[in-house]
């Protein structure tokens, strides 16, 4: 039976060859989500949620990270991503998209880290460079302009459309910017080395390892099932575990970034600031509650009233949908494509369900983001004070690296 082929050099996903059954169950869910004619891998990681022998797993690096974490010559930080603390109870016996925040970041510092920050934060950081993106383009009547947040969206164009590249926005993903700042904003404030601090950011996608190989400031990418593997290892026991808080300074995260662990997320976020940034006053509260084009539909548009002016968005879930629709999107104003069903709550790192109760993990987790963002006293990216903070004492006045070139980054490891 015909299957994907993983090549030695896939940064993202690994085979164990004497488990495949070759049953042709992962190209089936290829073709499903992708449908590329030759066959390339654009490290999503889905086929690793439906292999039914364990024979696809995750480039694991985790081992690599424990021994780090017993070395004291080094600072280890680990940067969490929102869709992680809403999975990881899938490991221990939890309900599905329970909200295990504390008990994360509980389990991280025992492990060892140093620092527990919140990529929530980097998502913020994002919105506030993406929405000042879209609002220089709605200034010069510019379209479309595409979120990069996804790594395998952003392979897709680099290797299929090539010369609409400029569409993508700039920014790179909340794991990169945060990066970014934890080895200038962080490192400066305490005085530590760059080449003395280990970066490892806690994600729900496998196509997250692909993507920071890119760039130096992320020394490792662990999984959702990583980081259980690594719980288990070390005698933890998670259940017993009290609720921790993040460390302060990348730690805080407001409503809008948590809520880029959903599809439609990254756009809802995005368009609340650059609602502020248009009109100096924030978005009506329809803004916090634009439940159609939350979860994981195929493909929706709308047309948002932003006061100066309406715009077209449109909302796309699995690269086959952006593929097929792909001349249409060139029509709107601002585009999120994410490759996994759901956003990244259904990233392929995340625990593996049966197959017949993944859609329903999902919905679980998207209904606990969306149900703590309306809890959230701060609903907005430009609301968050650690944000502020940051963009005032430092980002202002000192060079961090927030955006990228994803012409100059087109030949990548696959």
């Amino acid at each position: 039976m015909e299957r994907i082929e993983i090549e030695k050099d896939n940064l993202s996903i690994d085979r164990i060859e004497e488990k495949c059954l070759h049953c042709g169950v992962c190209l089936k869910t290829c073709q499903s989500l992708n449908n590329l004619a030759n066959k390339d891998c654009l490290n999503c990681g889905q086929c690793l949620l439906t292999c039914p022998s364990g024979a696809l797993i995750p480039k694991f690096t985790y081992k690599q990270v424990l021994n780090y974490l017993h070395d004291t010559n080094y600072t280890l930080v680990v940067l969490t991503s929102p869709a992680v603390r809403v999975a990881i109870g899938d490991e221990f016996g939890y309900e599905a998209g329970e909200f295990l925040e504390g008990k994360m970041v509980s389990a991280l510092r025992n492990l060892g880290f140093d620092y527990v920050f919140d990529t929530t934060f980097g998502a913020d950081l994002t919105v506030m460079e993406e929405a000042y993106e879209l609002v220089e383009h709605l200034k010069q009547d510019k379209k479309p302009l595409f979120t990069s947040c996804c790594p395998s969206w952003v392979l897709y164009m680099q290797k299929y459309h090539e010369n609409d590249l400029n569409y993508l926005s700039t920014c790179k993903s909340p794991i990169a910017m945060l990066g970014a700042m934890v080895k200038t904003y962080f490192a400066d404030f305490n005085n530590i080395p760059q080449d003395k601090i280990i970066t490892v950011a806690l994600t729900p996608c496998v196509s997250k390892k692909s993507e920071m190989a890119k760039y130096r400031d992320i020394d490792f990418v662990i999984t959702t099932r990583e980081l259980a593997l690594m719980i288990r290892e070390c005698a933890i026991d998670f259940k017993a575990l009290p609720d921790s808080l993040f460390d302060k300074m990348l730690g805080l995260g407001s409503g809008a970034g948590l809520i880029f662990a959903s599809s439609g997320g990254v756009m809802e976020a995005a368009l609340r600031t650059a609602y502020y940034m248009l009109n100096k006053e924030k978005a009506p509260q329809e803004f916090y509650h634009l439940t159609s084009i939350r979860g994981e539909k195929d493909f929706v548009e709308a047309t948002i009233d932003m006061k100066i002016k309406k715009i077209k968005i449109a909302v796309v879930n699995k690269i086959i949908n952006a593929q097929t629709n792909y001349a249409k999107l060139k029509d709107y104003d601002f585009v999120e494509v994410m490759a996994c069903p759901g956003g990244c709550v259904g990233g392929g790192g995340q625990p593996v369900n049966t197959t017949s109760k993944q859609k329903e993990y999902r919905e679980e987790r998207i209904k606990t983001i969306y149900n703590i963002d309306n809890n959230k006293n701060i609903k907005e990216s430009f609301d968050n004070p650690e944000i502020q903070d940051a963009y005032r004492s430092y980002i202002s006045k000192n060079k961090v690296s927030l955006h990228t070139n994803h012409k100059c980054n087109s030949k990548l490891p696959m």
